[in-house]
């Protein structure tokens, strides 16, 4: 099955202009669905011409003889290809993310022509349409750089039923710095003809947009888990992907104990399992943003202490209370239950996570660990998991 997509703004049977985007399956027999809508995008199957998916928009204003631009991208995510679509106000300075695509066939690019047209899809081409289009680009997934579009190839093309009054009554061709196209109406062919090709100069060398900013990043701790979630400034380039490191350091240095690197332009929102951290310590949490154009954003800095169930006594655990003692030790580890534990297991490790010994046991209180002759002086833990996979973890150093 052959497919493609485009999209622009057209005008709805009420006289409302709307944004809208369609994409059409290409060897799948699968539907495609939206990960994430505006909340002013429909959505909707598209049928006549295709059989794919149809989204608009008549929430964000599209008022005439105003600029918009429109940015498309894909990228591939497991066995699917997503499609964003964006569009920035110039008049009131806003980035939309209108609607993500999840096409059932991976790795898709844009590898077609680019085109525009004008349709007279309400039949009265008595009413002259117009269009103008200026600072157009495609990006190489090879290298990323820009191409800008300084050449478009103007052609009529058959008329809609409303329009074969008006065949004749279109125009096209450059003005100052931008393309325009008419059609109906009082249109009539003045500096070009179908067929016609149009050049435009193009002295940027790439978009230009501003560089993602964050405005405010919040962060929560609760019992193995750390809340953040963020806000950005809606007038710059919008999030394409974000990362999160954290670290033990306030210099952020060293490899990363947690990292997060996720492709999910509308996600403002992330929990993060801090079970592998210490108790009572502090970490150091570095979190930017790259946008759609794949600028990294300044960097915002955030720290916090891990509340974690299973890292010491005093925590939350199915496990009973008990005592554990010396600490430091030298060759002996004594364990203290408050009561009978029907199963435990016991598992020594060094500070890489190198297991030295493990045991399980039956229906004990106490227990006397003694430990290998040959370990060094340093920090280990004693992990303990009950029956019901509960866990505990000691910290303890030998001297």
């Amino acid at each position: 099955m052959e497919g493609g997509g485009y999209c622009g703004i057209q005008e709805h049977p009420d006289g409302r202009n709307f944004i809208f985007s369609i994409w059409d399956p290409i060897n799948s027999s699968d539907p495609i669905s939206a990960s994430y809508t505006h909340p002013g995008t429909q959505i909707e199957s598209f049928g006549g011409e295709g059989t794919g998916l149809k989204s608009w928009n008549f929430n964000i204003g599209w008022d005439t003889n105003q600029w918009y631009s429109f940015v498309t991208r894909a990228w591939s995510i497991d066995s699917n290809t997503m499609f964003g679509f964006w569009v920035y106000n110039h008049s009131d300075q806003i980035w939309h993310h209108l609607v993500t695509m999840d096409y059932p066939v991976n790795d898709i690019r844009f590898n077609s022509s680019t085109g525009s047209f004008i349709e007279d899809w309400l039949g009265n081409g008595s009413n002259m349409r117009e269009v103008h289009h200026q600072n157009a680009w495609k990006r190489k997934t090879s290298d990323l750089s820009w191409s800008a579009l300084t050449s478009s190839l103007f052609e009529r093309v058959s008329p809609d039923a409303g329009a074969n009054n008006y065949i004749d009554n279109y125009n096209g061709g450059t003005n100052n710095d931008y393309y325009f196209m008419q059609s109906g109406g009082t249109a009539t062919p003045s500096n070009s003809t179908s067929g016609t090709m149009l050049s435009l100069i193009n002295f940027n060398s790439e978009p230009g947009y501003d560089v993602a900013v964050i405005t405010n990043i919040n962060k929560t701790v609760s019992m193995n888990n750390l809340l953040l979630n963020w806000t950005l400034d809606s007038s710059k380039s919008p999030q394409f992907s974000y990362e999160i490191n954290v670290y033990d350091n306030p210099n952020f240095s060293g490899v990363p104990l947690i990292e997060i690197d996720e492709i999910i332009p509308h996600q403002r929102e992330v929990n993060i399992d801090i079970s592998s951290l210490f108790n009572d310590e502090q970490y150091y949490i570095e979190f930017n943003v790259i946008d759609i154009f794949d600028n990294k954003s300044a960097t915002l800095t955030e720290n916090f202490v891990a509340q974690s169930s299973n890292l010491g006594l005093n925590d939350v655990n199915v496990l009973e209370t008990y005592d554990y003692y010396p600490n430091p030790f030298e060759n002996k580890i004594h364990l203290d239950f408050k009561k009978q534990i029907e199963f435990i297991e016991i598992r020594l490790t060094d500070i890489t996570g190198k297991t030295i010994l493990k045991n399980s046991y039956n229906t004990i209180s106490e227990l006397e660990i003694n430990t290998p002759t040959y370990m060094s002086k340093g920090i280990y833990f004693i992990t303990l998991t009950d029956k019901k996979q509960n866990i505990n973890t000691i910290k303890l150093i030998k001297k």
